[in-house]
């Protein structure tokens, strides 16, 4: 099955090659090397693209992130065989099951994927039948929309650069999404973790649902350091807990410490984004400031105060001074109060 799977593997990749020779459309490449075991590899200079993770290990290369575009990530697999110098790519793991993050899972059809147990139900969702028709429809209006604000643009300025960037990776989507596209899913699922032994590093595993979706999670690779995310609130903005996403938030908060906590030093922090960035003290004061509201409130509830109270008693100036020159409002929301009512909400549904 698997020698099957590599041949499959290696026909998409060769087709995908071919196709995007022929497009003529070419986006620049970046790698960036953590360590002599640790790639990151990103396509585009302004437009907003996955940044791969690419881990050389003892018993295989483990890459973290696909994308949604098949020759970005025919390209970035290259280079990470390049790089390396070897092409024994183990496991592909994705961080959640949103389209840009998975639909590429087809180039690495030949490896074992990792995800959330939730993550096929999403891609499904997203990648198959009338999801993936008003995908494919979602990106044709944004490609029109995008084609006329370029013609208001000055050409030398980074907006008219990001949306040239931008279109070009729309005419690359739609036909790869409407030919030839397979949903690759994981096969290796998990629920709060999962550790591997890849015998000179071990790959954390945890569950950190809750802030983007149900699926999400967070990989640590204490040998290197390393802490990588999907999509997490960046460096400028409170992180904040979702209302509607059903995730235990406790589990995300204890996973989180398990990283934090532990002790071990963390000496990067990889998002999925290229451009998005979050420090390593960012990344722990976000895990502080979720965990004191979330414990604060919990002990209010069972005191018998009442959310009124709870939303009164916290505030970043008083609280969490880190946080007090970051975005501290969403679409004119306060984010701590609103994380306030998340928490509260979760709370009284255990209570039910």
């Amino acid at each position: 099955m698997r020698s099957t799977n590599k041949i499959a593997a290696f026909i998409v990749l060769l087709a995908v090659i071919c196709g995007f020779l022929q497009a003529g459309m070419e986006m620049p490449l970046h790698t960036k090397r953590l360590s002599d075991k640790v790639l990151i590899v990103w396509i585009c200079d302004y437009m907003q693209q996955i940044a791969t993770v690419a881990l050389a290990t003892e018993k295989g290369i483990v890459v973290i992130e696909a994308s949604l575009i098949r020759v970005h990530d025919a390209r970035i697999r290259q280079a990470i065989e390049k790089e390396f110098g070897r092409k024994d790519i183990k496991y592909l793991i994705n961080t959640h099951f949103h389209h840009d993050h998975t639909a590429g899972n087809q180039i690495y059809a030949d490896a074992t994927i990792i995800g959330h147990k939730n993550t096929p139900a999403g891609m499904r969702e997203e990648l198959t039948g009338e999801g993936l028709v008003k995908l494919v429809d979602k990106f044709k209006g944004m490609q029109k929309d995008r084609e006329e604000a370029l013609k208001h643009l000055d050409p030398g300025s980074r907006d008219y650069k990001f949306t040239e960037e931008f279109i070009a990776c729309l005419k690359l989507a739609i036909p790869e999404l409407q030919n030839g596209f397979i949903p690759t899913y994981p096969t290796v699922l998990f629920e709060k973790n999962l550790i591997l032994d890849m015998g000179d590093m071990t790959i954390e595993l945890y569950s950190i649902g809750g802030m983007h979706t149900d699926s999400d999670i967070a990989i640590f690779v204490p040998e290197e350091g390393l802490v990588a995310l999907g999509d997490v609130p960046p460096d400028q903005i409170l992180p904040y807990i979702r209302k509607e996403l059903k995730s235990d938030f406790s589990v995300t908060l204890e996973n989180w410490g398990r990283i934090v906590d532990s002790g071990r030093e963390i000496k990067y922090v990889n998002m999925a984004h290229s451009d998005m960035f979050i420090s390593v003290e960012t990344y722990k004061e976000q895990y502080k400031y979720l965990s004191t509201l979330w414990k604060g409130v919990s002990e209010m509830f069972k005191k018998g105060k009442t959310l009124e109270e709870a939303k009164k008693k916290y505030t970043v100036e008083k609280d969490f001074p880190y946080f007090k020159d970051r975005i501290t409002k969403r679409r004119d929301i306060d984010i701590t109060q609103y994380n306030i009512e998340s928490i509260w909400e979760k709370i009284t549904k255990e209570q039910e």
